[in-house]
């Protein structure tokens, strides 16, 4: 019984033998199976680099060179859009600050326009001695805003309003509103301007030694010319020389008139010694009024003139000297003038007379002015020559308050005499005129804090002499301030 299941047991051990043999056999084969298809993949992979690999070196073997030609084309193509930008940018106005003045102006120079102001407010007290109560108090001197500029390269133009006063400001009135056509060394200006009518005249509101000119300086601008002055101008102009005659009208702010003013008005400057560090100017006027405004429409309207100035300052609206109205058939003035600059040192005078022609068989009447005055720069700084105005203009501070100094210091005196009488004791009804004589001493003290700021110390004696009624007297003395900035 025990040889069966030992006969069993062999079978089964010669039965399971050679299944566990092919099993191994099969999984040696699956390993041996995937290790060459893992290698075949690494081939097939190999292969597709190399066959990319040829496809780029075809790609590249057919790619065709490039001609000198084509790298012309492309050099043109790139110079006509560098063109095309740079002419863009060329075509962009420059906008620019230059001492707090803004400006725009075109690439090509053609156009240009600029933003300017000039603003000064006084405050003057009048120490009375005897005569007129003449009024202390403040005022806005000049409130002045205009555009000027360039058009077209040879025209210019300024538009500016005012609104400021003598005494008393305004609402805004037309100071300047020209057009200009320049052909060196030719100009034309037409419109309402303030004509050359001598040197004190032609020197800048804002460039003054102090804060009124001359008396007699003033009374001739203002026959003919001044701010607002409509008519025609005709100028030849070079570095020493400028020569002007303009014929004028009535005043743009003028309201009520018949037949407008006519006058020629004519000024010739001429810089006699040009030295890097002395200028002497020589200055002459004309003025002639051949017809003055009718008073009322018709024929036969009375036509009158009415010489007169204040106290070279402003705050008071009052005239002290005062020719009252003459009828008068025309008018001549001539001044002459002159200036002289030496390093820190300047001087400047100049005489005017004035004749009158009556209507009437009265005597016709004469008057004149005159004035010296001297300055000297304290810092050091000259005052600059204007070729364009024939005039000299303020200092120009070297060193700037609050920078690396204190601005730049200015000390002036000046005598100024004005005659409005004439045989002022025959009376009225012989032709006598009793505008009175006014005598003016000024001393001043400027102070530049830097390039557009000013500040002017001004102390006046006044007297003023009427022969012919001495009660009409005027005594006093004046102390004034102006505040000023220009851009």
């Amino acid at each position: 019984m025990q040889t069966l299941p030992r006969i069993m047991l062999g079978a089964a051990a010669v039965l399971i033998a050679p299944a566990t043999t092919a099993t191994a056999l099969a999984a040696g084969q699956a390993a041996a199976s995937d290790s060459r298809i893992t290698a075949v993949e690494q081939q097939l992979r190999d292969v597709r680099e190399q066959l990319d690999q040829m496809r780029r070196q075809q790609a590249a073997a057919a790619q065709p060179a490039v001609t000198a030609t084509q790298l012309a084309d492309v050099r043109r193509a790139q110079s006509g859009q560098y063109a095309d930008l740079k002419k863009r940018l060329d075509d962009q106005p420059r906008l620019s600050l230059a001492n707090g003045r803004l400006s725009v102006t075109s690439r090509d120079g053609a156009f240009s326009l600029s933003l300017r102001s000039l603003v000064q407010f006084d405050a003057g007290y009048f120490s009375q001695g005897r005569g007129t109560d003449l009024n202390s108090g403040t005022n806005f001197r000049r409130a002045q805003v205009g555009l000027v500029g360039t058009a077209w390269k040879d025209w210019s133009y300024n538009f500016t309003y005012d609104f400021g006063g003598n005494g008393i400001e305004k609402s805004g009135y037309i100071y300047t509103a020209s057009l200009q056509y320049d052909f060196e060394p030719f100009a034309i200006r037409v419109g309402a301007f303030s004509p050359p009518a001598g040197l004190d005249d032609s020197t800048g509101s804002g460039d003054l030694i102090f804060l009124e000119r001359a008396s007699s300086a003033d009374i001739a601008r203002g026959i003919a010319g001044a701010p607002g002055r409509e008519g025609f101008n005709i100028m030849a102009q070079g570095e020493r020389y400028l020569l002007s005659l303009a014929f004028t009208g009535r005043k743009a702010t003028q309201t009520s008139n018949f037949d407008s003013q006519q006058a020629l008005v004519s000024r010739a400057a001429f810089l006699a010694v040009d030295g890097d560090n002395f200028k002497w100017l020589l200055d002459a006027d004309l003025t002639h009024v051949f017809k003055f405004t009718d008073k009322a429409a018709g024929a036969g309207s009375p036509n009158t003139v009415d010489l007169g100035s204040g106290p070279e300052v402003a705050v008071t609206p009052l005239n002290t000297v005062d020719t009252g109205s003459i009828d008068a058939d025309s008018m001549t003035e001539w001044g002459l003038e002159t200036a002289a600059q030496s390093g820190r040192f300047y001087g400047q005078g100049g005489y005017f007379h004035f004749d009158v022609t009556r209507r009437t068989a009265l005597p016709d009447p004469g008057f004149s002015g005159w004035y010296a005055m001297a300055a000297v720069s304290l810092t050091g700084e000259p005052r600059r020559y204007d070729a364009g105005s024939a005039s000299f203009r303020g200092l120009k501070p070297v060193h700037p308050l609050g920078k690396d100094g204190w601005g730049a210091w200015e000390v002036a005196a000046r005598y100024s005499n004005t005659d409005l009488a004439f045989d002022p004791l025959a009376g009225a009804a012989a032709g006598g005129v009793t505008g009175g004589e006014q005598n003016i001493w000024s001393v001043g003290l400027n102070w530049y804090p830097t390039a557009g700021l000013r500040f002017m110390l001004d102390y006046d004696n006044i007297q003023v002499n009427h022969v012919e009624a001495p009660a009409g007297d005027i005594s006093a003395s004046a102390i004034a301030l102006r505040s000023q900035i220009s851009l």
